[in-house]
């Protein structure tokens, strides 16, 4: 049950800032525009956990994944508005036929399109880490943190993404309590 024997380091960070290395790791995905309050959002990560668990019956594993986003600012300025790559990782021995039956087999059971949906490995890297307790909305402390860590190491970000991993659900426990792993993309100076 659970995330793969292997994977298990990189779902645990400290509410200090740390750096992990994450190797290649196989997702079902789905992108978007947006926040996480919007119904576009809501309806896409219902697809992603009905997606992952039809994929589970097939190849026989029982699995309660973690939700992750990859949260990239279209603007730096405004911080707004967002694109999101929402993904969970992918049940071990899923091949691409079994991927494709069970999309299908989804959208004719949900009555929606899932031709969004599309697995892919990333490979994030070096990156600094942080688990934030707490609501979304004070992120922002977390992020200072990171990103003087990243001055202290002389690290800066690739890029403009950051990825979030839900360890709690968010509809199911109390806001002011949740668990979610940060990731910022670095490289040396």
């Amino acid at each position: 049950m659970g995330i793969g024997v292997g994977r298990k380091s990189l779902y645990k960070a400290k509410e200090t800032p740390s750096l992990v290395i994450v190797p290649s790791v196989p997702y079902l995905i789905i992108d978007g525009e947006g926040n996480s309050n919007e119904e576009g959002y809501t309806l896409a990560t219902q697809l992603l956990f009905s997606l992952h668990d039809l994929l589970c019956n097939r190849v026989g594993v029982v699995e309660t994944p973690f939700l992750e986003c990859v949260w990239t600012a279209q603007e730096i300025e405004n911080r707004e508005p967002w694109s999101w790559s929402a993904m969970i990782v992918e049940p071990q021995g899923v091949t691409e036929s079994m991927f494709e039956e069970a999309r299908d087999e989804l959208a004719f059971k949900q009555g929606t399109p899932t031709l969004d949906l599309y697995r892919s490995s990333i490979e994030d890297g070096l990156c600094v880490t942080l688990l934030h307790s707490g609501p979304f909305n004070f992120e922002g402390k977390s992020f200072q943190m990171m990103n003087a860590y990243c001055k202290e190491h002389n690290l800066v970000r690739s890029g403009r993404s950051h990825r979030e991993i839900y360890l709690d659900h968010p509809k199911r426990k109390i806001r002011d309590d949740l668990k979610t792993l940060l990731r910022l993309p670095v490289r040396e100076l």
